[in-house]
């Protein structure tokens, strides 16, 4: 079993992992379990997590009371983005309480089943914060049926989630009438019925008008909610004790990173592999990509899955200063460049932003007063540039340096 366990990709230092280890002393497991290793929130939670699957009982069992217990503020401090999916999915199957939901409802490397859980159940805030968020309704559009059929989710927010997915193409069938609307539609639709089923006057005047029976039009909206609601409601089904995640849906040549560069047949089959992928594989794989299928994907048609590679926080500062240099990029991949706040306090990327045409004019404006002489030229005579940041160049190098 020890060596089946990803100590480096659950955050378990070397020192603590052999008390992980079923031949350890039972004592040391159980206080591991019970988290009473002086060790930071974070690993005690993956010792924890670890330990649900140990052979011994009485060691499962209290792995899963200490995740039950624990104060859900630590829980949710303990969480990032790099977090292990099955150690998110586990705390959120444990626990329903509204503030660990909202802090991994929203988190971009929950798997699928832990947001359709979280979605289920979410309040009206976190309801409208899943129907707008586009990364995860491309990621699991399955969401927008858990949304749909919580009767959290306000009609607008809705409405805004079916847009997006149409757009996509990719919206899961729902029926017409939400579930919480069935009941009152069904006894309306039932008097209009039996109404109409004994107005002769009405069927004669329709035909005469040569307009649809009335009896007919009340038998579609009764069809309406024989609609299977009840299919909607797919079982997700119980934790799965398991550490594969997401990673393993994904070819290691897209994902593990290596010390030589790539040559041109491997950048190829990189390039196929990842142009036959939907969109929100895409992003995942902006997540968990390496630099090669980074590179690829930060120039992806899909401005979202461009952004989303820098968003993922895994790029270097190369990668990052070659995006902001590279005029071929979308906008909206530039602006999330210039939103990194540690590459922006570096002086090479305010150069590079400052003189990319794809800077927002506001963010390039806030980088001009910290250029040196020679750069502070080089931007006045760069016709590439928006007009606004031309003429603020030229102002201010005339301001700074006495020019008439």
């Amino acid at each position: 079993m020890r060596e089946e366990i990803p100590f480096s990709r659950l955050g378990i230092p070397s020192e603590h992992r052999g008390l992980l280890d079923p031949s350890a002393p039972l004592a040391g497991r159980l206080a591991a379990a019970r988290g009473l290793i002086p060790t930071s929130p974070e690993v005690s939670i993956a010792m924890a997590f670890v330990l649900q699957g140990d052979p011994e009982a009485e060691v499962q069992e209290a792995a899963v009371q200490t995740l039950r217990s624990l104060p859900v503020a630590m829980v949710c401090n303990a969480l990032h983005e790099r977090t292990h999916p099955k150690i998110m999915e586990c705390l959120v199957d444990l626990r329903a309480e509204p503030e660990l939901d909202d802090k991994v409802g929203m988190m971009r490397m929950a798997n699928d089943r832990t947001v359709r859980l979280i979605a289920r159940r979410a309040g009206p805030g976190l309801c409208e914060k899943l129907a707008l968020n586009h990364e995860r309704m491309l990621m699991t559009p399955e969401v927008y049926v858990d949304l749909f059929n919580n009767p959290n989710t306000a009609e607008r927010d809705l409405q805004s989630a079916e847009g997006f997915l149409r757009m996509e193409h990719i919206l899961p069938p729902v029926p017409a009438v939400r579930p919480g609307a069935a009941a009152a539609a069904e006894d309306t639709a039932d008097e209009a019925a039996r109404e109409l089923e004994l107005d002769l006057e009405a069927e004669i005047m329709a035909a005469i008008a040569g307009e649809q029976s009335p009896a007919l039009l009340a038998s579609q909206q009764t069809n309406l909610r024989t609609f299977d609601v009840d299919a909607l409601k797919v079982d997700l089904g119980g934790f799965e004790f398991t550490f594969s995640d997401d990673t393993d849906e994904l070819s290691w040549i897209l994902t593990e990173e290596r010390e030589d560069r790539a040559n041109v047949d491997e950048i190829r089959s990189m390039e196929a592999l990842i142009r036959d992928m939907s969109p929100g594989k895409k992003i995942k794989l902006a997540y968990l990509g390496n630099r090669e299928s980074r590179a690829i994907l930060l120039r992806d048609s899909n401005k979202m899955v461009a952004a989303a590679v820098v968003k993922s926080g895994r790029m270097s500062d190369g990668e990052g200063l070659a995006a902001a240099n590279n005029r071929n990029l979308a906008a909206d991949v530039v602006r999330e460049v210039a939103s990194n706040r540690e590459w922006v306090r570096k002086y090479p990327f305010q150069v590079a932003l400052v003189n990319n045409p794809k800077c927002p004019p506001a963010m390039a404006m806030t980088f001009i007063r910290t250029l040196n002489r020679n750069d502070l030229q080089a931007l006045t005579r760069n016709r590439n540039i928006a007009g606004a940041i031309n003429q603020a160049a030229i102002r201010l190098y005339r301001e700074k340096f006495k020019l008439g």
